[in-house]
């Protein structure tokens, strides 16, 4: 997902939740880019009627338009740096201690929306602490796809310092009451990483605002959109759309724009701050969006078949869940440049029906996540307090 803040038009009017007044604040890893974690939270809040949001560091103008009912505070004197802003991740070994002299004696339900160090929060003994976890933290258990954000004098320690945030980060589980999982895929690392069970609710996706429009015509280029990290393998697609002999365009920024840049032929067109309208209408008018990386859920996904595009993406994580394989887009099993080149050479758009593509996407509405986030808070309630609906 790509946009600049001031272009992030969800609907975020608080509506009434019915959870009996208990109070609720909701806790979110840090606030200095627009993106998928993001929207889950802005989400979260309005969803729930949270006035309180908690976060490491705050970008204030990103939280204005992400929390614009809510009162957002940064935890800590740290979070409040200029360096905490711009290099937030040398920062991490500061977080958990912040989390955890964070006052939070206040609220009966804490909502963590967490990939990193929010978990160490404590709560009171009668609180209840939701965890909706978008990946159990990257820099620990996927460090070796994270390391290159680091400096580098830091690297080659790093194989030991992850040791030693599994450790903790698994400590930090044992905190959590219930945890909610952004897919099946991250329920089963959350499984796998904290011995515990999560419950899936996926991502909520504006189908109101990412929708076809009969008007636009397809093109014929393909269109990687997203942040630029390593994880995601844009250098993939630039590689597979050279080998093809197909026009890529590039909507979004990040560590590896310069690295994208220099290897890009003159197939590729970046687009590197695409406003939300601009992004709509390149997914409107793409072939097909590309996505080569292992995403733990994919909202990038689900925005482009909310539009009329298929899906052209590796077939693992959570592209196997964002896509159906073969009705609304293809999965590519290997996921070398090749075998992208090959399936995007051969791609017809018009294979995949838009009303199909559009009934798939709106299966992770907005609506379908705010009734569930309620749904899991009132039983939790009801289990700890006696609060029913």
């Amino acid at each position: 997902m790509v946009a600049t803040p001031t272009e992030l038009i969800l609907p975020v009017t608080h509506q009434s939740s019915g959870l009996g007044g208990a109070r609720i604040a909701l806790c979110h890893e840090w606030l200095t880019t627009f993106g998928g974690s993001e929207v889950v939270a802005g989400r979260l809040a309005a969803a729930l009627d949270i006035e309180d949001v908690y976060s490491y560091t705050v970008n204030e103008a990103l939280a204005s338009e992400l929390f614009p009912a809510s009162r957002v505070q940064a935890i800590s004197r740290s979070g409040r740096t200029k360096l905490a802003q711009r290099h937030w991740q040398w920062l991490l070994g500061a977080m958990p201690s912040a989390w955890r002299n964070l006052d939070l004696s206040d609220y009966a339900v804490v909502i963590t929306s967490s990939h990193a160090c929010v978990n160490s929060i404590r709560t009171r003994p009668d609180a209840i602490h939701i965890s909706y976890c978008h990946t159990p933290m990257r820099y620990a258990w996927d460090w070796r796809s994270e390391i290159g954000r680091f400096p580098g004098f830091v690297r080659p320690l790093w194989p030991r310092v992850a040791a030693r945030l599994r450790a903790q980060d698994r400590a930090r589980a044992s905190n959590v009451t219930k945890f909610i999982a952004n897919s099946r895929n991250v329920a089963a690392r959350i499984e796998r990483n904290y011995g515990r069970t999560a419950e899936v609710v996926y991502p909520p996706t504006d189908t109101d605002y990412w929708c076809p429009d009969p008007s636009v015509e397809k093109e014929d280029f393909f269109l990687l959109a997203g942040r630029l990290v390593p994880y995601k393998r844009p250098e993939i697609a630039v590689q597979a759309a050279e080998v093809a002999g197909v026009p890529l365009v590039i909507a979004g920024s990040g560590p590896m724009l310069e690295q994208v840049r220099a290897t890009s032929g003159d197939n590729v067109r970046v687009v590197e701050a695409p406003t939300r309208s601009e992004l709509r209408d390149l997914y409107r008018r793409a072939k097909a969006l590309v996505f080569p990386g292992e995403e733990d859920f994919g909202m990038t996904m689900v925005e482009a078949q909310a539009c009329g595009t298929p899906v052209l993406a590796l077939g693992r994580g959570g592209a196997l869940e964002a896509v159906k394989h073969d009705a609304t887009g293809h999965l590519c099993g290997g996921g070398s440049a090749s075998e992208f080149a090959g399936a995007m050479a051969n791609f017809e758009s018009a294979a995949y029906g838009a009303d199909l593509l559009r009934a798939h996407a709106e299966g992770f509405s907005i609506q379908r996540f705010d009734r569930a986030i309620r749904r899991i808070v009132k039983a939790s309630l009801s289990l700890s307090y006696g609060v029913s609906s």
